[in-house]
């Protein structure tokens, strides 16, 4: 009978934990945004003029393709071809076109590039990837307010698919287009189209921020998360442009939000960071600073621009802390060293000051480069 009543109550305490509802957690909502910008003011570009090459440039595309040396190369093998011939004299300067412009003006940034191939690509039905580069940043523009970089892409162009039955893209030839190859480069995620036209439009976001259009910039970044609500550039830069409205809420909403759904945190973080200490709300401030400390984050550049701020406030200690996790993912960048150096010179370690150099001297084959950098480090040897 005790051992019918201690079984009786196993079963009721079993029975009992199997009942109880597990509380499932709600996903992340984009904040409301209440700002609102004359819509009639501005025109924003949808993708398909972005995309739109003239006739003229179609037509040109064409003759090129009937050329004995073309006409015998599969369709996306054309396209590299046609791109290598006709952007030999291009001006790479740091500048958002539209395809058909920067096809006509034979200029344009990266973006551009990759959006006159995806154009070009649409044009003649060959399948298009991109994939996301971690660069050393190109600086779009710099105030005292504010600075802005530009993303990086290289573009997959692939065989015509014949077999339905197989994947997109999965044992298909392909080539790759890479606009600005540079040994420091770094291959990331590979992106659909939606996230490509997300980072499209927070760059021409970007281009309104710094002629002091918020309204537009805001109206872009809109457009921009329509394409992507997880984007983080676009979530901060929406954050940042809030803040100059006087919408310091929704600003502060957007970070939270941000760090929840993108993996992509640390300037996030960091300009929440700046957020709350321009409230004066210390504590908060430095428990985001904490998150940012202890981040695990592998995409290096980042790191170096959040450094790069540090060192601006004279945070020392952060800073040192940033430019190890740069290095730890980017151990060949001299430039990172040098700026090790300065940051263990203002923290009284001038051993690790001299360390940082001899690995600066190390990365470094540019004799400009190296003469500075022993110059540097022979003035320490000489303290």
């Amino acid at each position: 009978m005790e051992i019918m009543k201690y079984l009786l109550l196993v079963c009721f305490i079993i029975s009992g934990c199997q009942t109880v509802p597990v509380p499932t957690k709600q996903p992340a909502q984009m904040p409301i945004l209440a700002y609102e910008a004359d819509v009639g003011d501005y025109e924003i570009p949808e993708p398909e003029s972005l995309i739109s090459l003239t006739a003229e440039q179609v037509a040109e595309f064409k003759r090129f393709q009937l050329q004995s040396d073309v006409n015998t190369l599969l369709p996306f093998q054309q396209v590299k071809y046609f791109l290598e011939k006709r952007l030999v004299n291009f001006n790479y300067e740091g500048k958002n076109y539209s395809a058909a412009e920067a096809l006509e003006l034979n200029q344009g940034n990266c973006m551009s590039l990759a959006l006159l191939t995806y154009a070009i690509a649409s044009e003649f039905q060959v399948d298009i990837s991109f994939q996301l580069l971690h660069t050393m940043p190109v600086l779009l523009d710099v105030t005292d307010r504010y600075s802005v970089t530009s993303d990086h892409v290289r573009s997959f162009l692939y065989e015509t698919n014949n077999n339905e039955s197989s994947t997109l893209f999965s044992g298909r030839k392909s080539v790759v287009i890479d606009y600005f190859p540079n040994r420091y480069d770094r291959g990331g995620k590979m992106i659909d189209t939606d996230e490509f036209f997300a980072m499209l439009y927070r760059n021409l976001a970007a281009d309104a921020l710094f002629s002091d259009d918020l309204p537009l910039a805001y109206l872009l970044l809109k457009k921009s998360l329509s394409f992507s609500k997880v984007y983080a550039p676009s979530i901060n830069m929406l954050a940042v442009v809030l803040r100059r409205l006087g919408d310091v809420q929704t600003a502060e909403n957007l970070y939270r939000y941000g760090l929840e759904v993108s993996e992509d945190k640390v300037t996030l973080l960091s300009n929440y960071h700046y957020l709350l200490v321009r409230q004066g709300r210390i504590v908060e401030a430095l428990a985001v600073k904490k998150q940012l400390l202890e981040l695990d984050d592998s995409s290096p550049y980042k790191w170096y621009l959040v450094a790069q701020d540090s060192i601006a406030a004279a945070d020392y200690l952060s800073a040192k802390v940033y430019l190890n996790k740069f290095i730890d993912n980017t151990y060949y960048f001299h430039r990172a060293y040098f700026e090790l150096a300065k940051v263990h010179f203002k923290l009284d370690e001038p051993e690790l000051a001299k360390k940082a150099l001899r690995k600066a001297l190390d990365y470094t084959d540019l004799p400009k480069n190296q003469q500075r950098y022993q110059a540097k480090l022979a003035w320490l040897k000489s303290r």
